[in-house]
């Protein structure tokens, strides 16, 4: 190979590493290595310069066993670049090692070999699916706490509930007014609580069953709008529809989360104001991004993180009944097909609740 002197520094140079190998022996497939650069050191701890002018078979044997040189001789005969893939290889006493690997053809009976060293990727690769696995195994280890933890505390919740029954059975009326609102307060809460109860469970199972199907979301939304028709003929509201695309996402997952986000636009309204509801929707290259607009009472700033996590509910719980999971399970259910979920608001000038959703092919 008569190779000048700048395109040796200019091989020496190159950030991947590369050698060339020329065919001693057709019958055979052997080689003798003609040139190599530096970066040989980096990707793989050898420097392959001083292997120039010797036979592939006897400096690396362990190539031959692997059967690598088959896919150098293909490249040479055929004239054409063959993806040679991964594979692992060790020698001269040097850590086993993963490698990518690639052959070009340069005529005259030889072909150039680059490859590079992705072991650190692949480790990272293996430590990060270690760590999404037991982050799997923990998430569904709480959420085994959380479904049999609220399960048994029905059971106390149901002997308190009882008494309670027994009790305004028997002797409601043999009460003064105090011990009467001290009955009513611990029947309601009891109620509250197994709403609440309720609530966990419901929560910990979102998800649980996660299958991406081809959505019509025309269909699904008039479904949802069906769905809350009694609240909003009650609210003599108006939902301001608009053509919807169609996607790839959780059938079950997009209901649940238009559902919610509909009817919290139609409950937290100021007093005797008719609701309007508006969807809409803008495609962006990754993504589809959808919103939900409202004329209620709008959220203060400081209070807009905080409405999406369990439990938490800024209105009355006399004037609105709810357990405070609702926007919770739209988050999770979001983050479950790896979108996201935001509100924009003012207090007073209603809100506007956004969610994306990922484009899958």
């Amino acid at each position: 190979m008569q190779v000048g002197f700048d395109l040796y520094n200019l091989f020496d140079k190159l950030s991947i590493a590369i050698f060339v190998l020329r065919v001693s022996n057709h019958e055979t497939k052997d080689f003798t290595i003609m040139m190599a650069n530096e970066e040989n050191k980096v990707a793989c701890g050898l420097d392959m310069k001083k292997f120039i002018g010797h036979e592939l078979r006897d400096a690396f044997p362990g190539i031959y066993d692997l059967g690598l040189p088959n896919y150098y001789y293909q490249s040479v005969k055929e004239h054409q670049e063959v993806e040679i893939g991964e594979f692992e290889y060790a020698d001269y006493g040097l850590e086993k090692q993963t490698y990518i690997l690639k052959a070009t053809p340069l005529g005259n009976d030889e072909v150039m070999i680059s490859y590079e060293n992705i072991s650190q990727l692949k480790e990272a690769k293996r430590q990060l699916e270690k760590k999404n696995q037991d982050l799997n195994r923990k998430n569904k280890s709480l959420e085994e706490f959380a479904y049999l933890t609220s399960h048994d505390l029905q059971e106390p919740l149901n002997t308190i509930s009882g008494f309670v029954d027994i009790l305004k059975s028997r002797y409601y009326d043999q009460l003064d007014s105090s011990g009467q609102k001290c009955m009513d307060y611990i029947d309601k809460s009891a109620c509250r609580m197994r709403d609440m109860i309720k609530g966990i469970l419901h929560h910990s199972k979102l998800g649980m069953d996660l299958t991406i199907t081809d959505i019509d979301l025309n269909k699904l939304l008039l479904g949802v709008v069906d769905d809350l028709q009694g609240l909003i003929t009650e609210k003599k509201a108006t939902v301001k529809l608009i053509d919807l695309p169609k996607v790839k996402s959780f059938d079950l997952g997009l209901r649940i989360i238009l559902q919610n986000l509909i009817e919290n636009g139609l409950k937290y309204q100021p007093e005797d104001q008719k609701p309007v509801i508006e969807i809409m929707f803008e495609e962006k290259e990754d993504n589809w991004e959808f919103g939900v607009k409202d004329n209620g009472v709008g959220i203060k700033a400081e209070h807009q993180e905080k409405i999406f996590k369990v439990f938490q509910r800024l209105q009355n719980n006399q004037s609105n009944k709810g357990t405070g999971l609702g926007l919770a399970n739209c988050l999770k259910l979001i983050h479950l097909i790896e979108g996201e979920i935001w509100v924009e608001s003012s207090e007073g000038e209603g809100s506007t609740f956004y969610f994306t959703l990922p484009k899958i092919a």
